[in-house]
């Protein structure tokens, strides 16, 4: 058994090997109850390790499937003090470790999932199909980003939105659903 250098976990290859010996087999419809308590770990542990001195900072969990372990989902909790830029496959979480406050930034799944999502609007909540199509329109400042043109080149840079304010965590405001919405 080898350890991550990342964390103190086995590695990816050493936990496919034991899913494969073992006779645990989830169901496919139960994936969700099976990944969120490690989600919700890993969130936790990432809002506790406090990695800028107490400065806000932000966590982007990066979800996808191993192309060479089918079985397999890799997950990478990154953490930046720099609002992370809109990409699929990432959920992000803002944190004031000195407030004690965490906000939902957004969720996006993988593109191959958006027409279904925005195909289905009754079955995902509102603030999901919101974050796909803005996305899809190229529209940043719904992510919290402002465009700016640099004269005399007229480059276009996008610069976070200073004071932006997220969403915070829990129910959507005309759904009974949550806001946060994992694939």
């Amino acid at each position: 058994m080898t350890k991550s250098q990342y964390e103190d976990r086995d590695t990816v290859g050493t936990m496919a090997l034991a899913a494969q010996l073992s006779n645990d087999i989830p169901c496919a419809g139960d994936l969700g109850h099976e990944l969120m308590p490690s989600f919700v770990d890993d969130l936790n542990d990432a809002i506790a390790s406090n990695p800028f001195d107490g400065r806000p900072f932000y966590i982007v969990i990066h979800e996808k499937k191993d192309l060479q372990m089918k079985n397999v989902l890799l997950r990478r909790v990154l953490k930046t003090e720099k609002r992370p830029y809109p990409e699929p496959n990432t959920t992000v979480f803002k944190t004031d470790p000195r407030a004690n406050k965490t906000v939902f930034c957004w969720a996006l799944p993988h593109h191959s999932l958006f027409n279904q999502v925005l195909a289905n609007p009754h079955r995902y909540a509102k603030d999901q199909i919101n974050d796909i199509k803005a996305y899809q329109a190229e529209d940043l400042v719904h992510f919290g980003f402002q465009k700016i043109e640099l004269l005399p080149d007229k480059k276009i840079t996008y610069h976070p939105i200073p004071g932006f304010v997220d969403r915070p965590l829990g129910k959507s405001k005309k759904s009974n659903k949550s806001s946060l919405i994992l694939f």
